[in-house]
């Protein structure tokens, strides 16, 4: 269970890689459009608090009073030079990065809390903590992201509606997190589940199998990968503590020794060697650990469903839910068991 705990880790860390890039370009010229869009929200805000602040007497009113200070925050560097950012700010740069924008909006605030409680059970109690405590290792691969080139008018456009929509995603899900026992949970999530989501171990109860079978309707549910023999024995042989298998040995030698209830593979035993269904995930890139392996003249396929390791919440399955009429609430609550929704 390391394994998938480590690769839903990754699959939560990774984001956080590029909304560095979000933000990094919100600053200089890829978002000037939700730039300005902030800045003129700002001087509006502004203006009405200069209204509403001050009585006939010149004293300020109690509306003058009402900023708080920030409850949680951390901090980001840039260039380096260091600066605070509220963690409501820094979410939706999060978020952009974790699912697609034009799901509906009560699935981006799914996503919003469960960025939310991530950051809250890593700073265990503390108001504050550096970005670099979020395990980004990786920021080098700010400049690498970018290669890419100037974004056109139509992709920045995009970009900023999509920062649009997440900020209002964040805006109405202020300070939510998702609790079990009176502390955050672990708040695995994943684009597309095989029609059914996973069972965590025993110290993640709140992971429990949920019927999800609108996923199977999404395009991406179902895909097929093919490889020679040859090619797929050299691919298991670079799994790390592999037994050589020779080409020779394929499919003959291929046997699923183990699948969980929801039909993703536990184990599958190659020539004289078990691993596990991530393993042999991991090795050939398939999108999901929910995969069979047939031999088809001289060729092996593999047949793959879903996207992502499974457990928690599935994405595509929160915005079939929520253009059905659901809650963010309600899904939460579906897909993670015994939970409960609390404001910090």
């Amino acid at each position: 269970m390391g394994k998938w705990i480590m690769g839903g880790l990754l699959l939560l860390l990774t984001p956080w890689i590029l909304s560095l890039v979000c933000m990094r370009a919100a600053g200089q010229a890829v978002l000037p459009l939700e730039r300005e869009r902030v800045e003129q929200e700002e001087q509006g805000e502004e203006g009405t608090q200069a209204q509403e602040g001050h009585g006939a007497d010149g004293e300020q009113t109690d509306a003058a009073q009402v900023s708080a200070p920030i409850s949680r925050r951390i901090l980001v560097e840039r260039g380096g030079v260091g600066t605070y950012m509220d963690l409501e700010d820094y979410l939706p740069g999060v978020i952009v990065c974790q699912i697609d924008t034009g799901y509906h909006l009560e699935a981006l605030k799914c996503q919003a809390v469960i960025a939310r409680t991530y950051i809250s059970r890593v700073m265990e109690g503390r108001t504050e903590i550096h970005e670099g405590e979020l395990d980004l290792d990786y920021l080098e691969a700010e400049s690498g992201v970018l290669k890419g080139g100037e974004m056109s008018l139509q992709e920045r456009e995009r970009l900023a509606d999509g920062l649009a929509r997440c900020r209002t995603a964040v805006q109405e899900t202020r300070g939510l997190v998702i609790k079990y026992d009176d502390r955050p949970i672990l708040p695995l999530f994943h684009g597309i589940s095989a029609g059914r989501t996973r069972t965590g171990e025993s110290e993640y109860p709140y992971l429990q199998a949920a019927e999800s079978q609108w996923d199977t309707q999404r395009e991406l549910c179902f895909r097929e990968f093919t490889w020679s023999f040859s090619e797929f024995a050299e691919l298991i042989n670079g799994i790390p503590g592999a037994q050589p298998v020779s080409p020779e040995q394929i499919p003959g030698e291929i046997q699923t020794v183990k699948k969980d209830d929801s039909g993703y593979t536990m184990q599958i035993k190659v020539g004289a060697k078990t691993y596990t269904g991530e393993e042999v995930q991991y090795a050939l890139k398939l999108p999901s650990a929910c995969f069979s392996l047939d031999g088809k003249e001289g060729s092996l396929q593999a047949n793959v469903k879903g996207v992502g390791h499974g457990y928690g919440l599935s994405q595509a399955g929160a915005d079939h839910m929520a253009s059905s009429g659901w809650s963010f609430e309600e899904i939460l609550q579906y897909y993670y068991k015994n939970i409960s929704l609390v404001a910090e």
